[in-house]
């Protein structure tokens, strides 16, 4: 017999393989709400998407992904779409990550 490897609680029931450099059990729905949405954003599935979405709403979900630092430009155009946005809106799209160098010339 196999032993099953015990079921880990995931905030709103989102798979654990979303999670997995930290201990999902400890995160909280609320306060963590930025790292939950980016992870269901870049790397969750459409069921995981409708989850989330229906758990904080649009308004929520454009304002958290429109400051994450990291995007995939497929991320960004689904956000674009789903929540009536444009690229200029992403903090992702508009930051410059580094100052320029003093040598470049």
């Amino acid at each position: 017999m196999v032993a099953q490897a015990p079921a880990t609680s995931t905030p709103l029931g989102l798979p654990a393989n979303l999670f997995w450099d930290v201990n999902p059990a400890m995160l909280d729905a609320e306060k963590h709400a930025g790292q939950i949405i980016g992870r269901v954003v870049e790397l969750g599935r459409l069921q995981d998407w409708h989850t989330v979405r229906h758990h904080y709403g649009d308004k929520r979900m454009s304002e958290v992904v429109t400051q994450l630092r990291c995007l995939s430009p497929q991320a960004v155009s689904l956000c674009c779409v789903a929540f009536e946005l444009k690229p200029e809106d992403f903090r992702c799209c508009t930051a410059r990550p580094f100052p320029p160098a003093p040598w470049i010339y």
